[in-house]
């Protein structure tokens, strides 16, 4: 079963706060970090809302219900939000907040489908999201979600299906979002959003998308909200993204069994082939020698 910890929401929010307060050129931290404080429980109560609707990329049902969930909660921070067309699949979101007088554009990615469940290999309902008090394998146990004005414990932890990966960043985003207006921050970026509605099932409608938006999706800068936690759970920014590239490689070779000692060296060999293939495309350090590629 797939774990997700409250921290990744917080620190998700912490990292975005910070962006998008620099690019205010303001550093009302204190604030931001006490309205952080005075509001997780609604932060977390807002995540275990969207986490209770199934996200499978397949069930176009529910993911229509993530899509609609979205947009309701972007409207409600005054983003515009729209569905973007173009695709066959779940449509991505794309949410703007302009300023006005604005000279640059932030971008934030992240996706809200999730991995596909087998329910029987999970000790909760995956889409009944359960708060324990510690890690399931350090004998944690469920406990009730805390009510308004109580603390939350750093260390419980929050069971469900695209708990972090990857609707926490989404939730995180929004309470930046409240965050900085309530300590009256005045941000000098225009903001644009895009959720992904399909990545877990490898994106495969989103290049057609993007390029027949690139005008209405052009930014500065694109934050992908998409990564691990630093297991030292401090902050981090990392640059670049890595992707998957798929191909189907046909190799030929003879169509039975030939001895070596007549053929070998010269009949061609499809597994020593198919070896070599693998081996050029990357040196000793993971460094890619396809030409064309970094």
């Amino acid at each position: 079963m797939k774990r997700s910890q409250i921290t990744v929401c917080v620190i998700v929010f912490s990292i975005t706060t910070q962006i998008l307060i620099v690019a205010s050129g303001q550093t009302p931290i204190a604030a931001v970090r006490a309205y952080r404080t005075a509001h997780q429980v609604e932060i977390m109560s807002e995540l275990v809302d969207t986490l209770s609707i199934p996200n499978v990329a397949s069930d176009s049902i529910n993911i229509g219900r993530n899509a609609v969930k979205l947009m309701e909660m972007m409207a409600r921070r005054g983003i515009q939000a729209v569905k973007l067309l173009g695709g066959d699949g779940p449509q991505p979101i794309f949410g703007e907040l302009k300023t006005p007088g604005a000279t640059r554009t932030i971008g934030f990615y992240a996706h809200y489908d999730g991995q596909p469940v087998e329910p029987s290999k999970w000790t909760t309902d995956p889409f009944k999201p359960a708060l324990r008090d510690k890690p399931l394998e350090a004998g944690g146990r469920v406990i009730p979600f805390p009510k308004s004005g109580e603390k939350i414990d750093p260390e419980w932890r929050l069971y469900a299906r695209s708990a972090s990966d990857d609707k926490a960043p989404i939730i995180a985003m929004f309470a930046a979002i409240d965050a900085l207006k309530a300590s009256n921050t005045k941000l000098t970026s225009n903001l644009k959003f895009l959720f992904d509605g399909e990545e877990e099932a490898g994106s495969p409608h989103l290049g057609d998308i993007v390029a027949r938006n690139a005008s209405l999706l052009g930014a500065d800068i694109w934050i992908c909200a998409d990564g691990p936690v630093h297991q030292s759970r401090r902050q981090q920014i990392y640059f670049g993204v890595r992707g998957v590239v798929q191909v189907d490689i046909t190799v030929y070779g003879a169509n039975r069994a030939l001895h070596s000692g007549h053929y070998g060296n010269w009949s061609p060999n499809p597994a020593m082939r198919l070896a070599k293939l693998l081996a050029s495309m990357k040196d000793d350090n993971g460094r890619v020698l396809i030409d064309g590629h970094a």
